[in-house]
């Protein structure tokens, strides 16, 4: 029988310990998309400035299932996203690295 958590353990789950080092190094797209979304739920609320704000939205919306390259879409597209998030998953980590008082 499954059990509804406790509201402590659901706290935890944004407190993940982040690797650096495996999400620096990931080409995966799928993965890299895992990533920007893990990276995201603990970025927020670490910083809450303007910029911070604005790049969580763009972030938002570059991980939108309707804005995620499909087999149709031609491959300087994929690419580009691809890079994109790349470019997205580096910034959330040095977002994620300075409030948590870790070395880049």
């Amino acid at each position: 029988m499954a059990s509804v958590p406790e509201e402590r353990d659901m706290a935890n789950i944004n407190c993940l310990p982040i690797d650096a080092e495996t999400i620096s190094s990931t080409v995966d797209p799928g993965e890299l998309i895992g990533h920007l979304n893990l990276l995201l739920g603990q970025c927020r609320g670490e910083d809450e400035s303007r910029g911070a704000l604005r790049l969580f939205r763009m972030v938002e919306r570059h991980v939108a299932m309707s804005n995620r390259p499909t087999k149709r879409t031609h491959a300087h597209d994929a690419y580009s996203y691809m890079r994109d998030s790349a470019v997205f998953v580096s910034t959330l980590l040095s977002v994620y690295q300075k409030a948590n008082g870790a070395e880049e």
